[in-house]
């Protein structure tokens, strides 16, 4: 596993590098130029979103703590060294951090707020997925994490992301308000059992 693991990250980030990624992969995988839109979007929500919107938001920011902290615990157990802290010849395109490497916070973080909006919104789904897979490439492409280290953040942000929305299903149902629950169209329709 380990040397499929070098052998894809050499790959992406030294023999499939281009002038165009080379512009584009940093741009992608620094959050600072999408705080300010980011936070639009949410007080956006927060104003003309009504409930569900609401709902979005506040979700959105416990989810973003959430799978943060249960990333950490993971790169706290696990303590992999980032390829441009542990290799030759890394072509490093941002700067190389020194916290650890698996899983990425990146894509842990990316993936559950793709995962927790596609299930509100659903027509943002692909768009939602597509700039989650694209920010864990440009992590590789960087230097900065190997393939496995975003595949692993890629399930921590699922399980992290899954596990909240059951909780606020459940904590919906408890509550009296899964008849017009937005958080219950994630689930379906209700099964007679």
């Amino acid at each position: 596993m380990a040397a499929l693991d070098l052998f894809l990250f050499r790959a992406i980030n030294r023999d499939l590098s281009n002038a165009l990624f080379d512009l584009l992969m940093p741009a992608i995988t620094d959050p600072e130029p999408f705080l300010v839109p980011f936070a639009g979007a949410g007080i956006a929500l927060l104003v003309w979103g009504g409930r569900k919107g609401r709902l979005a938001v506040v979700t959105a920011l416990v989810l973003l703590f959430v799978s943060n902290a249960a990333n950490e615990l993971v790169k706290f157990w696990i303590q992999r060294p980032r390829p441009c802290q542990a290799l030759e010849a890394v072509r490093l395109l941002v700067g190389c951090t020194h916290s650890l490497s698996f899983p990425s916070s990146h894509a842990a973080n990316i993936t559950a707020q793709a995962l927790l909006f596609a299930s509100l919104y659903r027509p943002l789904a692909f768009p939602l997925f597509l700039v989650a897979a694209l920010v864990g490439y440009s992590r590789v492409y960087v230097g900065v994490h190997y393939p496995a280290d975003v595949a692993g953040g890629v399930l921590v942000g699922l399980i992290a992301a899954a596990v909240f929305i059951r909780l606020a299903r459940e904590v919906e149902g408890r509550l009296g308000l899964q008849q017009n629950s937005e958080m219950s169209e994630v689930r379906g329709p209700k099964s007679e059992v």
